[in-house]
């Protein structure tokens, strides 16, 4: 594809989000979810090793083999993303898969179509897996730029969602409050979530708004406002929702992370500043 018509444009503004399918070929996300695989597989052989788990799963899919992992081992409802299962699968993950999809040409298409040729890929950015009955990834009603430091407020970005599997209101989709990107950033507290573990937005100051649940197909992707308000509801379903949230701005604007450093991944003005591969992005750090 090559970026967004004009109505899709005028959606996306109006109303803070938009959903686009047929974005990334599934073949494109394949080395991404090869990789997570892997360290699935390496993180279960630890386990093993030590005693906590007796079964590898190794037959079971993608979407399924965590979570048939740690519903052996322990009650996914208390599961962390600090235990020794979850470790490499959160977070900001630098790979090659990773950097692939940050850089889809497709994806990049659409941000330009938004705010033109200079792209930064922002410094902020998580691929989540939220299991089946798992609290501690259950995301209140919240505005990304709540999570920014305050000079980020005037910077358009683009902010993706997309998921690495099916992504469907019983498995966990994304639930927006349409036109919410027009509100002020509203206050955000500790401790939020069923798990208490999120900052966010209590329930009596959200503004008006239809709240619209968005499932999304293999292959599409969702778009919000750093203002938009939004939220993920619970998995009930049996197998891992994984997701990645990206997010684009013009690099000539302020990201609300100083100190720590995004990429170029388009650029007219300086096309020497692009990073090509994996290690033009790690040498910024």
């Amino acid at each position: 594809m090559r970026g967004l018509n004009s109505e899709q444009i005028g959606f996306y503004k109006d109303q803070g989000y938009l959903l686009v399918e047929d974005v990334i070929p599934v073949e494109d996300i394949q080395l991404l979810i090869s990789e997570l695989n892997e360290t699935v597989d390496q993180n279960a052989r630890k386990a093993q090793a030590s005693g906590e788990l007796s079964e590898l799963f190794e037959d079971e899919p993608f979407e399924r083999r965590l979570a048939r992992i740690v519903e052996s081992v322990t009650d996914p409802s208390e599961s962390s993303f600090t235990d020794t299962l979850f470790d490499g699968l959160h977070g900001k993950l630098k790979t090659n898969g990773m950097f692939a999809v940050m850089t889809h040409p497709a994806i990049l298409d659409i941000v330009e179509s938004l705010i033109g040729p200079e792209i930064l890929v922002h410094p902020q950015f998580n691929i989540r897996p939220k299991l089946p009955n798992q609290d501690t990834s259950v995301v209140p009603w919240h505005q990304d730029l709540g999570y920014l430091q305050a000079d980020a407020t005037n910077t358009f970005m683009v902010n993706f969602w997309i998921p690495l599997v099916e992504a469907t209101v019983e498995n966990g989709c994304m639930e927006v409050i349409a036109g919410s990107h027009k509100a002020p950033l509203i206050n955000h507290v500790l401790g939020l979530g069923p798990g208490a573990n999120f900052k966010g937005i209590v329930d009596d100051a959200l503004p008006d708004g239809e709240q619209v649940q968005c499932p999304v197909p293999l292959g599409g992707v969702l778009l919000i406002q750093h203002k938009t308000i939004h939220r993920s509801v619970p998995n009930h379903s049996d197998h891992v929702r994984w997701s990645l949230d990206l997010r684009y701005s013009d690099p000539r604007m302020p990201t609300g992370r100083d100190g720590v450093p995004g990429f170029i991944a388009r650029s007219q003005a300086e096309p020497t500043s692009v990073a090509n591969n994996l290690t033009d992005w790690l040498r910024l750090f």
